[in-house]
């Protein structure tokens, strides 16, 4: 939709700056926070009968100043005029995918069981359980297939907390963004001996790679990521 059939941006859409999975998955995180609602008395009350940890947490939070910046951004975009066309590609829904998934599942596994314990878990075995998970449900559909249906079962609402559903993710967390489709893009032999050979040699991420790789192939003018390692490459990006 937002590209031509060389798989660059359209015109209308230009200039764009892409966002990588690190920023977006921040921008999915603070959805909500641009709209600037009215005091609530009885959240005050609640917050004034905390516990001092939490309050203080609270303020640490708010205090974030890359949690500022995301809410600023996501404000502009949702409510403002920008001057940007904000882009993912499907490399970014499936790393944000990827995180939906081991991040919720281990917030709702801390509810029945030691949170270190949880978080100590690898992506692999968090992997695993959400594999069993999901062979559980599947089991349980084939099971009350004809039934009559009741209230949603643990593995329904499990499944459906921890899978990003599109039709909620598109107006919620990804409004504001362009998901643009990566279409003729070619990664040849040639190409990867040139300007990719010096990503990887300075140790970016395959991913982040091609991160860069479908900035550049969409037209993007600028890419925006809250990763360290890109200050590393930021010099060779800027020129290629």
């Amino acid at each position: 939709m937002y590209v031509n059939r060389g798989g660059k941006l359209k015109p209308e859409y230009l200039p764009a700056i892409y966002f990588d999975s690190s920023v977006l998955i921040d921008y999915w995180i603070i959805e909500g926070s641009e709209i600037d609602l009215p005091e609530d008395p009885m959240l005050k009350i609640i917050e004034q009968n905390e516990p001092n940890y939490v309050t203080l947490c609270r303020e640490l939070f708010r205090a974030d100043k890359r949690i500022q910046k995301v809410t600023e951004i996501r404000k502009i975009l949702l409510m403002g005029t920008p001057r940007l066309s904000v882009v993912i590609s499907p490399l970014c829904l499936l790393e944000l995918m990827e995180w939906k998934a081991e991040s919720t599942f281990k917030e709702i596994a801390s509810e029945s069981t030691s949170t270190m314990f949880i978080q100590r878990k690898s992506k692999k075995e968090i992997g695993n359980y959400l594999k069993k998970l999901l062979e559980l449900r599947s089991k349980e559909v084939k099971e009350q297939k004809g039934e009559r249906k009741g209230c949603s079962t643990g593995l329904e609402i499990m499944m459906g907390d921890t899978w990003l559903n599109r039709g909620f993710a598109e107006c919620h967390g990804l409004r504001g963004l362009l998901q643009a489709d990566i279409v003729n893009f070619k990664l040849a032999i040639d190409k990867s001996w040139s300007e990719p050979s010096a990503y990887a040699y300075l140790q970016l991420g395959v991913s982040d790679i091609l991160h860069i790789l479908f900035a550049q192939h969409l037209g993007c003018s600028y890419i925006a990521s809250f990763d360290e390692d890109f200050r590393r490459v930021s010099d060779i990006v800027e020129e290629e």
